[in-house]
């Protein structure tokens, strides 16, 4: 049969191993260095008692060996008789180390080999015959006689002990793996695509870190496949509506020739060459590349910025703080603030669009304003989504491809900054990036 090969079975082996090992071990070294001295020394103690008791007896006056009798019995538990019972004495069956040790201490005081007995009727009292001088003594003692019997309490510690241990540690290795476990079928859920189910998050603080780490991982991989699902949704939404409208012209265009029909039909196959352009960059902008960084002033950036759009004829009024210098890539934060813009133009109607620039110690936050009808505030959380439009009808006229913000969005993310959108009091629009800044009054 074979061992099974999970973490909490060979952990439980490797513990048992060593812990009967040590067992072994100090079991050796107990009964070796403390019970076979203790007990050699209780043996040597009750045969230098026996023979020197006898030695009295045998020396005392008749009258008095009756006496001494009774208090060798009453203080020593030891009955001293002069013959042996009438029933015959057999040998000790089993040997125990005391048993061994009291014989050898007997016969070596008395000079001859001698045995301990057992009675046939009463096999807990045991028998040493004694020769002293011309006398044949007995002397006979209950097991009870030996007291404290230290092999079997030291061996009844060393199981309880080890039995305790193993339990205990069972328990660690077990709280220990099941975590482990459930992040082991988390991982095989989310491998298979099943949905996935939040793990724990308490226990011992590494287990805890792992747990928190994998649902953090778990929902950003949900999210990278929610993405995944919306963009080939979104454009195979987007597309249909170009699609059709060329479909239709092509059959307008049997046998005639149209010069508006064709400009339509053009400007839709710009459209769909924009979204499918659009979509592919926030594609790349989802894998979270690393981007380089450098220190700038925003009110310079920004002020080269708007003169730009102000070249095209397109009136943005800026509104700064003092000099603030923030970490960016120049690049994407132009990227970031042409898409509010045209955002803002589209949906300001023609009146006017403001950046406002505001800077403390701690952050930077860049605001475009503008004065158009604003949005509900139950969508205020869904404009940033890719392909979400407050317009569902997909018009031309009323909208682009629901991908300026989500890109803003998704760009906001990468540099760790953030973004925040919501009515004007005053009527329009506010959407902010908040940026930390690395100093003030540069």
């Amino acid at each position: 049969m074979r061992f099974p090969n999970t973490l909490f079975s060979r952990t439980s082996l490797t513990i048992s191993g060593a812990l009967l090992v040590f067992i072994l071990f100090t079991g050796f070294m107990v009964f070796n260095y403390m019970l076979l001295p203790i007990g050699r020394q209780s043996a040597e103690d009750l045969a230098a008692l026996m023979t020197l008791s006898a030695k009295t007896w045998v020396e005392l006056p008749p009258s008095a060996r009756q006496d001494f009798e009774r208090e060798l019995k009453k203080n020593h538990d030891l009955i001293l008789q002069t013959s042996p019972p009438d029933t015959a004495l057999k040998p000790l069956l089993i040997h125990s180390p005391y048993m061994l040790f009291l014989e050898e201490a007997i016969s070596a005081r008395l000079g001859q080999t001698l045995h301990v007995h057992q009675s046939p009727d009463k096999p807990n009292w045991y028998w040493v015959i004694l020769p002293v001088a011309d006398k044949t003594l007995c002397m006979v003692f209950d097991h009870d006689r030996i007291g404290a019997e230290p092999p079997r309490a030291a061996l009844g510690i060393l199981f309880g002990a080890s039995l305790f241990i193993l339990l205990t540690t069972l328990l660690v290795v077990r709280r220990i793996t099941r975590p482990l476990k459930a992040l082991s079928q988390s991982v095989e859920r989310l491998g298979s695509g099943a949905p996935h189910q939040t793990l724990s998050e308490d226990g011992p603080e590494e287990l805890a870190s792992l747990a928190r780490k994998f649902n953090q991982l778990s929902g950003e991989i949900a999210q990278l496949l929610e993405n995944r699902t919306t963009l080939l949704g979104g454009i195979s939404h987007d597309l249909r509506t170009p699609l059709s409208r060329l479909r239709i012209s092509v059959e307008l265009l049997q046998g005639k020739e149209d010069p508006a029909l064709l400009q339509n039909m053009q400007q839709d196959l710009e459209e769909m060459d924009a979204i499918i352009g659009r979509t592919l960059e926030l594609a790349r902008m989802m894998q979270g590349d690393e981007i380089h960084t450098e220190s700038h002033d925003l009110s310079a950036l920004l002020q080269d910025f708007v003169t730009s759009y102000q070249q095209e004829g397109r009136q943005v009024a800026l509104a700064l703080d003092t000099a603030c210098v923030v970490a960016v890539n120049r690049l994407i934060l132009q990227r970031i603030l042409g898409n509010l813009l045209d955002n803002a133009f589209h949906y300001a109607g023609g009146r006017d669009v403001e950046i406002r620039l505001r800077c403390d110690g701690k952050q930077a936050e860049i605001c475009i304003l503008d004065r158009g009808s604003g949005i509900p505030e139950e969508q205020l959380n869904k404009v940033l989504q890719p392909f979400y439009r407050l317009d569902p009808s997909r018009n031309r006229s009323t909208g682009g491809s629901g991908l300026g913000l989500a890109i803003v969005q998704q760009l906001v993310q990468l540099q760790g900054w953030n973004i925040s959108v919501r009515n004007r009091a005053s009527g329009g629009l506010a959407v902010c990036i908040e940026i930390p800044s690395l100093s003030r009054n540069y």
